[in-house]
């Protein structure tokens, strides 16, 4: 029986918040499709994570679809609804917040959208990305989906009618009768755990929000909990496709570049028309980057190369391109080298990098369901999928995660394998 239905807009969101509970041992099971028949659904798992892929729709479809999956979660039985949010708030917030609350007959839900260990804290309100609000952080500036508020109540506000109310401390009880939005403020885990600890007192665990950072207490907070997984056998080998322009992202790659990590870049002519692709098992770059990866423990390919992301805005302008063209044309070209290089066997472990990307890639390549099995590094989520008819591993972040060694000191982790973990097969 599904225990937990998490809803989440975007896909490395997905893997990073369902990975939480499959880590505590509960079978959890990601799924890309919107329109998932839950009162069908045989397998016997704790958790079911939903892909909305919402992110970037206007607020009125991703209140519609959210909504829907609300209402058929509370028709099928499930007790307990988890709304998975960006970490920097990007995204319809309020309007999906809205959405849960609307659908599922309760009168609050808690979110708590903080998460500490990555340096994102909530303070009155008001939400920070390492000490700085996160309207005037680098994610302010997201060419794609800005944050415009670091007031959270007013990123809520902008999108729908329901009260909010910001919540300092649970020791004051007047939090029990209040509804709508509750919004916590959290500083550290240990300001988490308690909010945890209160909530889990009574019905008010039922409908919850936040990141990945609140997901890792669902397990004690819900009682789900198993066998715990352990990291199986990799290749010491690991292939990075970076679609991402964050500038956390592209510091990975830089740092990586400067100890000697090979990195193909793509021309922007190259990223915005496929064509040049080919049917793939003849593109020499195709061929150039398999022989690398024989040769090197790092290999990257990147779509962001010097003079980037300006050299490809003027490119696209000059060739009747829009915006929104941009962000799926990018990420499919670089879907199909990933899928290119896997058909003529990479012998690699593939590491993609983005939302967009993970997500355009299972989308091309059919892909209907994943399976989370651990974190190799905070937000870093290794997982299993069926492609293609065989089973294979996948690694997957969000642009903003990670040190600047991260690729370097993941690659020295691969040299060190420990056993085969146990985890819900995809079928």
């Amino acid at each position: 029986m599904i225990k937990l239905l998490i809803i989440s807009d975007d896909f490395t969101g997905a893997l990073d918040t369902g990975v939480q509970l499959s880590a505590d041992g509960a079978a959890t099971y990601v799924t890309l499709d919107s329109d998932f028949n839950m009162s069908d659904f045989t397998q016997d798992i704790d958790v079911l994570v939903i892909n909305t892929e919402t992110r970037h729709l206007n607020q009125e479809q991703a209140y519609k679809t959210v909504y829907s999956i609300t209402q058929r979660a509370r028709n099928v039985g499930i007790p307990y609804i988890y709304k998975k949010t960006d970490s920097v708030l990007r995204g319809n917030i309020g309007a999906e917040l809205a959405a849960v609350l609307n659908a599922s007959g309760y009168k609050q839900i808690h979110f708590v959208p903080a998460y500490p260990e990555m340096g994102r804290i909530t303070k009155n309100g008001i939400h920070y990305a390492d000490g700085i609000p996160i309207a005037d952080s680098i994610f302010g500036n997201d060419p794609f989906d800005p944050v415009l508020y670091s007031d959270i109540p007013s990123i809520i506000s902008s999108q729908t009618l329901i009260p909010t109310h910001v919540i300092n401390q649970l020791e004051n009880e007047e939090w029990e009768v209040k509804e709508g939005i509750l919004i916590h403020d959290s500083h550290t885990s240990k300001d988490m755990e308690r909010i945890a600890l209160t909530l889990m007192a009574g019905k008010a665990s039922c409908l919850l929000a936040g990141c990945a950072g609140f997901a890792a207490l669902l397990p004690k907070i819900l009682g789900i909990q198993g066998r715990k997984p352990v990291t199986p056998v990799l290749s010491p080998h690991m292939f990075i496709a970076c679609a991402s322009i964050h500038p956390v992202s592209l510091a990975q790659c830089e740092n990586a570049s400067q100890k000697g990590v090979p990195q193909y870049v793509l021309s922007p002519k190259e990223k915005l028309n496929r064509s040049w692709i080919g049917k793939g098992s003849d593109n020499a770059l195709v061929n150039k980057i398999l022989r690398s990866c024989e040769e090197n423990p790092v290999v990257i390919l990147n779509a962001n190369g010097p003079g980037e992301p300006e050299a490809t805005y003027q490119y696209a302008k000059e060739n009747g391109i829009i915006q929104e063209q941009l962000r799926t044309e990018i990420v499919s070209v670089m879907g199909y080298m990933i899928e290119a290089l896997l058909d003529k066997g990479l012998n690699a472990n593939a590491f993609l990098m983005g939302g967009d990307l993970l997500y355009q890639f299972a989308k091309q390549t059919g892909m209907k369901a994943i399976s989370p099995i651990c974190e190799l590094e905070k937000g870093v989520v290794l997982s299993e999928a069926l492609y293609k008819g065989k089973k294979i591993k996948l690694i997957s972040k969000s642009g903003g995660f990670g040190q600047e060694s991260l690729f370097t000191d993941l690659s020295k982790q691969l040299f060190m394998p420990p056993v085969e973990s146990e985890h819900v097969d995809i079928e």
